[in-house]
């Protein structure tokens, strides 16, 4: 087990800055996910780990020792990394077996350490039985399977992934992470995972490190990244559908409270960041969390959709549209009134 420190890394292509003085930690076993749109430096700060990339400044170290600054540069063949790539990159041409033995072979060892070694990842993937086949007689999961388990094969230090389950159906998706959560539990091997699915990070993750133009907007667990986003970029990214700009005119301490004055008039929030009177704020809530009847804000139903195990409906409340979630069993018709609620418990302040 090996824990992966990034300090102040920064890697530029020509004019554009693709990761602006990031830092983070991995401990020994972690597994962290960088996550956040396309082009927001996540499979760069990858690549700069595995040392397909050099970095312009900063430095990256393995249990103590720097594998990339901007004076070193260890190859990727010797930082002791695996790596599985969206596109599964197995070789079509060569067995199941073969394809997982091949970094063992490249290692010189011997025949009867090689087919113990591939024996064992192959249960551990659930892919026993099918070392004969050819990956085009193989599902998209199970070839997703082969290249995780090659990349896992000679007990890597750190096991890099990048977007590997993409390329999956939803269905499959959903089941492949959690094979994957299981396998890298039971080797507890310090991992880094790169995606843009908010769903994937929070269910994977022991720590998440989202990323928007290059720089950081928070590192966290994910229970904490999900109930307190530091920012109106976070809380957009992971779901907060309701985005209500105001300002801060009155803080409660001792409740943890903050009076917000905004379109909709005064909001009482949680203010979990701690932010001081007279900051201009986001208050987000998101759309499970507006109560429906009781005594609160008069809202007119725009529109609505059918979402399966729930109708999700559109709001005006003043000059606002809000999106708010309900049981199926609240069917109402397009154009009629409702009163909803706003608890403070749900509504968040970040800042802008």
């Amino acid at each position: 087990m090996v824990k992966v420190i990034v300090e102040n890394l920064v890697k530029k292509f020509k004019e554009v800055i693709a990761v602006d003085h990031v830092s983070f930690e991995v401990d020994d076993g972690e597994l962290l996910t960088l996550l956040g749109p396309s082009g927001c430096g996540k499979t760069t700060t990858l690549r700069c780990i595995a040392g397909l990339e050099e970095p312009d400044k900063g430095s990256i170290y393995f249990d103590g020792s720097i594998v990339a600054s901007e004076k070193v540069s260890l190859p990727p063949e010797k930082r002791d990394i695996g790596m599985v790539f969206q596109s599964y990159a197995v070789w079509p041409h060569m067995t199941v077996f073969d394809n997982i033995a091949y970094p063992l072979k490249l290692r010189k060892m011997s025949k009867s350490e090689i087919k113990e070694r591939v024996s064992v990842i192959l249960d551990i993937v659930r892919l026993s039985g099918l070392e004969g086949r050819y990956p085009s007689q193989l599902s998209g999961g199970q070839q997703q399977r082969v290249a995780l388990a090659r990349a896992l094969v000679y007990n890597p230090k750190v096991l890099l992934l990048d977007e590997p389950l993409s390329n999956l159906d939803a269905k499959l998706r959903e089941s492949m992470r959690l094979e994957l959560k299981e396998i890298q539990k039971k080797l507890r091997v310090t991992t880094i995972y790169v995606t843009h699915d908010q769903i994937e990070a929070i269910t994977l993750s022991d720590k998440i490190v989202i990323l928007d133009k290059g720089k950081i907007q928070q590192i966290g667990r994910p229970k904490e990244i999900y109930e307190k986003p530091a920012n109106r970029f976070v809380a957009d990214f992971i779901g907060f559908s309701n985005l209500i700009e105001g300002k801060i005119v009155s803080i409660d301490e001792k409740n943890g409270l903050a009076f917000v004055e905004t379109p909709l008039g005064k909001l009482i929030c949680y203010n979990t960041l701690n932010l001081s009177e007279g900051t201009s704020v986001v208050v987000a809530i998101r759309p499970e969390n507006i109560i429906f009847g009781g005594e609160g804000y008069k809202a007119k139903i725009v529109t609505s959709a059918f979402i399966g195990d729930a109708l999700m409906y559109w709001l005006k409340v003043s000059d606002i549209t809000l999106c708010a979630k309900a049981h199926t069993s609240l069917d109402l018709p397009s154009g009629s009134e409702v009163y909803i609620q706003l608890r403070p418990e749900y509504c968040k302040v970040v800042k802008l």
